[in-house]
This record gives structure tokens, sequence and C-alpha cells, in this order.
């Protein structure tokens, strides 16, 4: 019996030991992914992240990062003025029982502030949640997110130091899946947000005068694409490069490459504004020579009561208005329940373009030689700067 407990007081101690060196090894794992996150941020030039100390978790069931007084500068154009955002901490942690599964410890007020004015962003609720690749626990940093969810809840946008709302949301949820190593029927990224109850400060909304007192009911956002995309991968290359032609070049190589894969995409977008509801959707596919084709679709409805409301607010739109309609004419029609509606069914690709099933014209091939190696811009005439010639 004695040997029993000694043997039983063993396998204890044991499995503690285990328990903390997998502790101490998900903590190094998890301060090496935050270092190099923040570096790889701060290598492109354009962003600035600092912080005034790191601390980790005393608790051996959590393995967890916060900084201190974590700062976040960016200047994407030299000639653009900085913006930059400041928190009180900002924090990671992860459940060893669920080793795939970071929480982000969002703080509940954001400082924000320009060289032209200060605001802060403050949320009621800030639940953030990010899936993780199993490789992240073998070294591998390079795809370390698969996926995430996010849900915010009572978030104003405050100026003036804070004394001031400029607006608040009811309510904001993400959604995002990535898969680096996807095929060209498999989805390699896939974006869903829905905003609800968007409402501008009624001081602004009678300020400028907007109709439905500056309110946006719902918006609703998704996007998929399909085929071989490390996205990833492709966003730090651009980070890393400078603004400019060589970053537009490099991003149209890798549409390029994407679409020689056999790469798709689909989006769509709700939106309730006032009396009208909105709907678009679109899809794009690419052949093995690259060539684009594919749909697009948009209803709105109650578009007689939208753009009267927005001629009453501003007058000066009427003209645009009123040419508005004559374009689309032969695309609207009126009905008792959803007033003036607007339908556009669009097709494209090598048999041309057509429009509520009526071809409207053809499709050019697209030039994938000249987009990836444009000709020279002509060289500057002589003289003034205004680029006249000189006699």
């Amino acid at each position: 019996m004695r040997g029993f407990i000694k043997g039983l007081a063993g396998l204890i101690v044991l499995i503690i030991l285990v328990w903390l060196g997998v502790w101490l090894y998900a903590e190094m794992r998890l301060k090496q992914l935050v270092a190099a996150e923040i570096n790889r941020a701060n290598a492109s030039g354009t962003v600035q992240i600092s912080y005034d100390k790191l601390t980790t978790s005393n608790s051996p069931l959590v393995a967890s990062v916060t900084l201190a007084n974590p700062s976040w500068a960016s200047r994407p154009d030299a000639s653009a003025p900085a913006i930059s955002a400041r928190a009180a901490s900002i924090g990671m942690h992860i459940n060893l029982l669920s080793p795939l599964l970071l929480h982000v410890d969002m703080p509940q007020s954001i400082t924000i502030s320009t060289p032209e004015a200060s605001g802060a962003l403050t949320f009621a609720v800030a639940d953030v949640t990010e899936k993780l690749s199993p490789s992240l626990w073998t070294g591998n940093t390079d795809n370390p997110i698969t996926g995430g969810d996010a849900r915010f809840a009572g978030i104003n946008l405050l100026a003036s130091n804070g004394s001031l709302q400029v607006a608040q949301i009811d309510s904001l949820v993400l959604h995002e899946s990535l898969d680096a190593k996807a095929g060209p029927s498999q989805t390699a990224m896939l974006l869903d947000e829905k905003l609800n109850h968007f409402q501008l400060s009624p001081i602004l909304s009678r300020l400028i005068n907007l109709p439905f007192n500056g309110q946006i009911a719902y918006l609703g956002l998704s996007m998929r694409l399909s085929g071989p995309l490390d996205w990833q991968s492709i966003a730090k290359q651009v980070a890393s490069l400078p603004p400019g032609d060589a970053r537009i070049h490099f991003m149209l190589q890798s549409l390029h490459q994407w679409a020689l894969a056999g790469g798709s995409g689909q989006g769509n977008l709700t939106l309730t504004l006032g009396p009208s509801q909105l709907k678009a959707k679109g899809s794009v596919a690419f052949d093995n020579a690259a060539q684009p084709s594919g749909t697009g679709n948009l209803t709105a409805n109650h578009l007689d009561q939208l753009t009267s409301a927005l001629t009453t607010a501003y007058p000066a739109l009427q003209n645009d208005v009123s040419q508005f309609e004559a374009r689309l004419s032969p695309y609207l029609t009126t009905t008792q329940a959803d007033g003036q509606v607007l339908t556009v069914s669009t097709a494209y690709g090598k048999n041309g373009v057509t429009i509520n099933g009526q071809k409207t014209g053809e499709m050019p091939p697209l030039d994938w030689n000249k987009l990836l190696n444009p000709p020279p811009a002509p060289p500057a005439a002589p003289g003034d700067s205004s680029g006249a010639a000189s006699p």
C-alpha cells in the first residue's frame, strides 16, 4: 500500500512538472508571436508600435501576454498627417485546455489623436478571438492566424478629448477565415461584417442637414476568395514595400498569379438607409489564360423616397439626381409595395456584356502584359512646371 501511495504521489508530481513545462512553453511561444507581429508592423516604415512593458500570467492555467500603455502611430504617406492611438493596456491569453483559441483582451477605451484634433473610441463590449494554426506550437509564426471572430457593442466615437460624441454604433460583428493552402475550389479567405444602427450625433446631423437623422440602420458586407492565395504573406510583403509603383506592381503580380491558378471570388453588400434597402452581389472567375468572367446584380427599393429626401436636404443635388434617374430609366420600375425599384443584372466575359438579358457590348481581353509592364511615362516638356514647351 505504501508503495502504491509513493507511486501515485510521484505520478502527480510528474504531471504537475509536465503541466508547468507546457505552460512555460506556451507563454514563450505567445511572446514570440506578439514580438514577431510587432516587428513586422514596424518594419513597414509606415507604422510604429511601442509599449512601456510586457508582462505575463502568474496562473498556470492560462498563458498570457499584456502590453502596458501600448501606442500605435501611422503615417501612410509622408505628406499625410500622422494618426496615433493609445490605450492603457492590451493583452492576449490562451486557455491551455483550448490551445488553438487566442483571446484578445481589448481595452474599453482607445485614445485617438492627430495634429489637428484628438478623441476616443469606447466600447461597452469588445470580444475578440483568433483561431491559431497548430504549427504555431512548433515554432512557425509565418501564418499563425487561421480565422477569427469579433463582437463589439455600444461603440462610441468621441471628439474634443472625449467630451463630444460624434457617432455611435449599436453593434459590429466580424468574422474571418483564412487558408493559405487552399486549392482552386477551396476557400482561401472569407470575410463577413454586420453593422447595426450607425447614428451620427444629432448635433452634427442638424448642422450639416443630413437626412434620416444621420442614421444607417444596417450594413452587411461579405467576401469569399477561392484558389491559392496566401493572403497573410502577401499583406506582409505589401507592408514592407514603400507606397508607390513597387507596391502596385507587386499587388498586380500577386493578382495575376492567383488568376492563373484558377482564382475566383464572390461578394455581397446589403445596406438599409432610410426607406430604402440596397442589395448588391457579384462574382468573378478566371480561366486558364487569366481572363475574367462573372456576374453582378443590384436591386434597390423606395428610390423615389430616398432621392426626395436627398434633394430636400441638398437642393443642389437635383440636377445630378435627375441625370441619374434618366440614365437608369431602363432599369427602373414602380410597385405599390416597394415604390421606385432599381433592378440591374449583369453578366460579362468572352461573349460580351449583357444587362438584364440584353447584350450591350463586347468585352476585350484583359492585357496582363500591359498591366504588369506599363509603358514609361512620356518625358516632361521642356520649360516651366506647367509642362508647356519653351519657344
